[in-house]
């Protein structure tokens, strides 16, 4: 099963009382990994990313609610993972009857800088019962549109032989006539790039020339979530690896990558949009007082 959870913080924390309000809900560890960022969008969007995490444990392990094993999010242990530098959560052992738990989750945030459009955090969760083996799942989120000061041809152009793109996925990123939709074919496979290398546990310190991705096109991704893409690693089509991409809010993309065919066929889930108030402070709203 799959939860997939969005957050958009463009509208929450505007003020430093608001902004501390919701940072005191995390352990004072936690705080210093938001706090440490210089700029007031990259700090929502950190607090958004471990609130989210936070609220995808309390919501498998302990029913959405405060219990005797997690009486407020601070008690949440997320770690790092040293080697894929990926945040991630250990479940306690299982208990008898128990009947969900949460085998990995990705991250993915994206500030446009406009303030008319989303400031987002995503989160995909793969759950199943705690007999079930290991699962992967990685996300990605991309903008649609390349709104910076310098042109979008330079842009795309940078990326003809910059080693991220194969020479199949650059000619199927630069087959559309009008730059705008070459830049979504883009970010689309850039996307896709991210969802996988996050979900494999290497990052993007890997031979990205040795991944490539067939079958994305703009039509289907514009029309909805669309499953039709597959991945060939070193020319080989790996099958176990199932993909989705798609619009999932105005000027966004997103991509997730996750193995094994389980949930393509059982509850792939659809995005809930987090209300910060109603879905998080109602419930956990008792902060840690440092």
């Amino acid at each position: 099963m799959l939860l997939r959870y969005a957050l958009d913080v463009a509208p929450l924390w505007n003020t430093s009382e608001e902004f501390t309000e919701a940072l005191n809900l995390l352990s004072p560890a936690t705080q210093a990994r938001v706090t440490k960022y210089h700029f007031t969008a990259d700090r929502k969007l950190a607090l958004g990313s471990q609130l989210l995490q936070r609220l995808v444990v309390s919501e498998i392990h302990s029913g959405g609610k405060p219990s005797a094993s997690i009486p407020d999010l601070s008690s949440i242990p997320i770690i790092k993972d040293e080697k894929s530098g990926r945040p991630s959560y250990s479940p306690p052992p299982a208990t008898e009857g128990q009947r969900w738990e949460l085998k990995d989750y990705n991250v993915s945030h994206h500030n446009s800088r406009n303030p008319s459009l989303p400031c987002l955090v995503i989160l995909v969760a793969r759950v199943a019962p705690p007999s079930a083996g290991r699962q992967r799942v990685g996300v990605d989120v991309v903008p649609d549109a390349y709104n910076r000061s310098d042109s979008a041809q330079m842009f795309l152009e940078s990326f003809r032989s910059s080693g991220v793109f194969t020479d199949y996925e650059v000619g199927i990123i630069f087959s559309p006539l009008r730059n705008d939709e070459k830049v979504k074919m883009l970010y689309l496979h850039w996307a896709l790039k991210e969802a996988y290398v996050k979900a494999v546990g290497t990052g993007l310190v890997t031979n990205l020339l040795a991944i490539e991705f067939r079958g994305v096109n703009l039509h289907d991704t514009e029309d909805g979530a669309y499953k039709g893409v597959e991945v060939y690693i070193n020319g080989e089509k790996r099958p176990e690896w199932k993909l989705e991409v798609g619009r999932l809010s105005r000027g966004h993309y997103f991509a997730l990558a996750l193995d094994g065919g389980d949930d393509w066929e059982g509850d792939t889930g659809e995005w809930k949009w987090i209300e910060f108030r109603k879905d998080i402070w109602d419930i956990w709203g008792e902060p840690v007082v440092n």
